[in-house]
């Protein structure tokens, strides 16, 4: 073969290379991601609550890097002691088999197109903090051992990201949250974010919302309040319902970061929805719905606000 002949076949068989990855959409390369977005949730159900929407646009982009934690499966969602014949341990890996199931089926809302790699560290409902107190407006706290393991678990696994990663965005929940499972979310995130931007060197953001909020003028059956405060229309649009009633610690500041959700308001209803258990309850495991207009309100939503920290 003539020397112009191989070098006619050697463009030929590079351009159909070419169009072979890049035509028709059959074939892509896809670069190795530079964003990573981490969501650190306390329970399943709340990574739908304070933000569906905002991950949902986010994970869009087949780009970014997604990784979901759960610090407990949510195991108290449940009246205490056996139920319906069914011993008090065996309730329990019935009760965290099914919330973990539905925090997958809520993936498959949030992220249709995504196979999101999630990780259950099973850290026990309401009892991953040992003790609190207040210093400047904010919770200071004691983590039990089995709070410590989950802590840790969730530091270690947000740590570990590919080495193309060079912004990392964690979702969770505030630190002005009065549970303190969201809390522990928040200190994971917050240790995980400090790992990252100190040793790693990666421009990291966190947005962070209260869940819960503290009140002590409402007889709330649970830990805490509900959504009393809203950013955007709804039954109650007035941020004084947060601060004004009287605090069992200072008040909270006013968020710093809004995204529109008003178009995707029938995706959060979706992905919360799929939280069965948690909006209509399960009379089977005995597992009531402790506060009924909850999750009406957080549907209703057209603003997801968070609490932005860049470090």
């Amino acid at each position: 073969m003539r020397c112009w002949e191989r070098a006619r076949l050697s463009v030929t068989l590079f351009m159909l290379s070419a169009a072979a990855l890049s035509g028709c959409g059959e074939s892509t390369i896809v670069s190795a991601p530079t964003e990573a977005v981490i969501v650190v949730s306390p329970h399943p159900d709340d990574e739908s609550i304070f933000g569906a929407a905002t991950i949902h646009r986010l994970a869009a982009d087949p780009s970014r890097y997604l990784r979901v934690i759960y610090m407990s499966s949510g195991d108290r969602a449940t009246k205490l002691g056996p139920c319906n014949g069914i011993p008090e341990k065996q309730k329990i890996e019935m009760i965290i088999a099914l919330r973990e199931n539905e925090a997958r089926a809520a993936w498959r809302v949030i992220a249709p197109t995504r196979n999101v790699p999630i990780d259950f560290l099973r850290g026990p409902d309401s009892r991953l903090v040992a003790s609190t107190s207040f210093a400047d407006g904010v919770h200071v706290d004691t983590l039990t051992e089995a709070g410590q393991v989950a802590h840790d678990g969730a530091v270690t696994i947000a740590t570990q990201l590919p080495s193309s990663i060079r912004s990392v965005l964690f979702i969770t929940t505030a630190i002005y949250d009065a549970h303190p499972d969201h809390r522990t979310a928040y200190h994971a995130a917050r240790q995980a974010a400090q790992i990252l931007h100190d040793e790693h060197h990666l421009a990291v953001k966190i947005w962070s919302w209260i869940v819960h909020d503290e009140q002590t003028d409402i007889d709330f059956p649970v830990c805490c309040g509900g959504d009393a405060h809203w950013p955007a229309a709804g039954p109650r649009d007035d941020y004084l319902d947060l601060t004004d009633v009287p605090p069992r610690r200072p008040r909270p500041p006013l968020w710093n970061h809004t995204e529109d959700v008003s178009a995707q308001v029938a995706l959060r209803h979706d992905a919360l929805f799929q939280h069965v258990s948690q909006v209509a309850g399960n009379p089977a495991l005995c597992m009531p719905v402790y506060v009924p207009d909850f999750y009406t309100r957080w549907v209703e939503k057209t603003e997801e606000p968070f609490y932005e920290e860049i470090l």
